[in-house]
């Protein structure tokens, strides 16, 4: 099941840490450019973008393309 983080959170674009590396966080999730699907950056439940990009669970996420993958810090309406 998916559920569109959209309408629980809202959604604001980060930068890239200085060394280049995605940020993680409780509030940090990835956005795939492809498909614009929304992960947690700790995600705890299986999750995936419709493109296969990103994956996640048990609090890991694995990105195959890291050009494509957008940082975002979510808050709740």
């Amino acid at each position: 099941m998916k559920i569109d983080l959209r309408k629980i959170y809202r959604f604001d674009p980060i930068s890239l840490q200085a060394d280049g590396i995605l940020p993680r966080g409780g509030d940090v999730y990835y956005e795939c450019t492809e498909c614009s699907h929304i992960i947690s950056s700790v995600s705890h439940l299986p999750a995936s973008c419709d493109c296969g990009n990103l994956s996640g669970g048990e609090g890991t996420v694995t990105i195959n393309a890291k050009d494509k993958v957008t940082p975002l810090r979510g808050k709740l309406r």
